[in-house]
């Protein structure tokens, strides 16, 4: 039996109808079913989810030695249906049916992750299939990424956002801050507009703790430090002047200035198991003086530095991670003085490669014994730096590999990292919205291995957009035709209809932009070849596709205001149509010297779009 779920359940069994016996059919709404909750030990998570299904007055609290259980009147207690969960990871067993329901676990997240299968099923199905599902997850660790780098939902989104990715299981966050943390010590790295306050990260913490979401602060400690090193008194500390970024690790004062950031940082994440150092792509290491003088090889220095930073982080009570893109030329006895109690996270997003390159990364750091997660992307660079949406179809082919090699090389855990831009300084990628479909991927292939890819687009059409028939909608079409659906679709769509309003701004913008003969792809002939014919060409294709700019961005604007803070949205407005202001600013300036050549020139109408372009 298929059910329209995200992530696809373990197994599902439609209960049997035997003879008179038939299954009594369960409303959605079950708002005033009396249900007992039984608990080893009082969960307030628990309790306040189970109140929001079926209301205050009708969830009875107890106590069970050793099980967790939520059961309808007249259900009885199935220890044995717990039992079937021993050994797996969140695991639960729902029961739908003699005119009730039942619900075991073994542990807090699993009732929790069962509840909101029964929240899946409430949202789509009336009334209730009678069936029993067995579920849990492959991975112990399913993450995703807040990139808060470039642009970033407001706050409210962001509770939001925390909240609905425990509908999907995914019970990690990694947070990258940058200058959006609100540092204690080191306040003066606060954004001066944008940081959050010390009340919305404490909210923002207990979102994520009352949604079984664990949160990983991200501390870049290495490399991609503009951020810091742009203060004057940490200007000296840059491997060169040019390397905005990049620290050395032998200069004066480096360890100290990085070691107190991370102090500031675990102390704002007491609850945190894992710190991530970042470390990655410290481009410029080993140039300037005072590398070369300490005669380290470049991944002997980065190990060093490394060591050092890691030692301190446990010294915080936190497990230290790190990227691995600086030990793919390390040797043996190099990588083996590597603290072994870091946790290094493999990132390889695309290329013929990937598979083959992952497993030599993987299997290199084990030799020299140390533990190992993946990290997929469910957005990246992907040769397009103003991207605005994902590139569905590497991402999804990339997230597959990521879950299968999970499973191949014995993983805890897959990061679907989620990029904002392609570096803190870089045009930004599209808003954090448009990247639910791929994230929702990479959750439903790492709660089960074997959930199904192809249904995977009628079932996020099903559940995310509320839509019915999907199956039959999604019939003929491929999980990577999403975003070219949504505007075809939008007028259906019950469910997130902001987040489909903004794909469908975002492919209005692209068709001129990018597709139908963009002005800029010819421009060069009006200064080349300025003939009567190419002027009345770039007459022409200058008035339509002007005017069709100038209506995306207006349906951009509509659809990004309510989603961004007002200076991100003019930041971002900018990033996609900035150029196009320089490619007009060019055809006046062809234009003139044509007019001058031959006496044509662009007519009134003409000039007033290209100054409001």
């Amino acid at each position: 039996m298929k059910l329209d779920l995200i992530p696809q359940p373990q197994y599902v069994r439609p209960l049997p109808e035997d003879g008179d016996d038939i299954q009594t059919p369960l409303p959605a709404h079950l708002a005033g079913m009396r249900v007992k909750l039984l608990t080893p030990r009082s969960d307030d998570r628990l309790s306040r989810l189970a109140r929001e299904l079926f209301g205050d007055a009708y969830v009875a609290l107890g106590t069970s030695p050793d099980t967790y259980a939520l059961l309808s009147e007249g259900q009885p207690m199935r220890r044995e249906a717990a039992e079937r969960l021993a050994g797996r990871h969140d695991g639960y067993v729902l029961r739908i049916g003699d005119g009730g329901l039942s619900l075991h676990a073994r542990e807090a997240s699993g009732l929790y992750y069962g509840l909101k299968t029964l929240l899946q099923l409430m949202r789509r199905y009336d009334p209730l299939p009678a069936v029993e599902i067995a579920d849990w997850a492959d991975l112990p660790l399913r993450s995703d990424y807040l990139d808060l780098r470039t642009v970033y939902p407001t706050f409210p989104n962001l509770l939001s956002y925390i909240a609905e990715m425990s509908d999907y299981k995914i019970n990690t966050l990694v947070v990258e801050y940058e200058d959006k943390l609100p540092f204690r010590r080191h306040a003066f790295l606060r954004h001066p507009e944008l940081a959050l306050t010390e009340a919305e990260h404490d909210l923002l913490l207990l979102a994520c703790r009352d949604h079984f979401v664990e949160v990983i602060p991200k501390q870049q400690s290495f490399g991609h430090l503009e951020f810091i090193l742009k203060h004057p008194s940490y200007i000296a500390l840059r491997e060169t002047p040019d390397s905005v970024g990049e620290l050395c690790p032998h200069r004066p004062g480096a360890f100290d200035m990085m070691a107190g950031i991370l102090e500031d940082v675990a102390a704002l994440h007491p609850d945190s198991r894992y710190l991530h150092m970042g470390c990655d792509e410290v481009w410029s290491l080993g140039e300037c003086a005072d590398c070369r003088a300490s005669g380290l090889t470049r991944e002997a220095s980065f190990i060093a530095f490394v060591n050092r930073l890691a030692a301190r982080v446990r010294e915080l009570g936190k497990r230290p991670m790190i990227w691995h893109d600086m030990l793919m030329h390390a040797t043996h006895e190099e990588l083996s003085a590597l603290d072994p109690e870091v946790t290094v996270v493999v990132w390889i997003y695309g290329g013929h490669r990937m598979k083959r390159d992952a497993l030599d990364m993987i299997g290199k750091l084990r030799r020299a014994g140390l533990s190992v997660i993946g990290a997929s992307s469910v957005r990246c660079w992907d040769d397009e730096g103003d991207q605005n949406y994902p590139v569905i179809r590497n991402r999804v082919a990339n997230v597959l590999r990521w879950t299968e090699l999970a499973e191949t090389e014995q993983l805890t855990g897959v990061i679907g990292t989620n990029w904002s831009a392609p570096f803190a300084l870089g045009s930004p990628y599209g808003l954090f919205e448009t990247s639910r479909y791929p994230a929702f991927f990479s959750a439903d292939q790492c709660w089960n291995r074997r959930a199904d890819p192809e249904t995977y687009l009628a079932r996020f059409l099903s559940q995310y957009h509320g839509m019915d028939d999907a199956t039959a909608i999604a019939d003929g079409y491929e999980i990577t035709d999403y975003y070219q659906l949504v505007p075809e679709l939008l007028p259906d769509i019950a469910l997130n209809r902001q987040v489909a309003e903004l794909i469908a701004a975002m492919i209005q913008y692209e068709i001129p932009a990018k597709r139908r003969l963009p002005l800029y792809t010819f421009l060069f002939r009006g200064e080349l070849y300025p003939g009567e014919e190419v002027m009345t060409s770039l007459r022409d294709k200058h008035r339509t596709g002007y005017a069709a700019l100038e209506a995306a961005k207006t349906a951009m604007r509509t659809a990004i205001e309510p989603l961004l803070p007002p200076a991100m949205a003019e930041l971002f407005i900018a990033s996609r149509f900035y150029r196009f202001g320089l490619y007009e600013a060019k055809l006046r300036s062809i234009a003139s010297a044509a007019e001058a050549a031959t006496g044509e020139r662009l007519d009134d109408d003409e000039e007033e779009e290209a100054r409001h372009a």
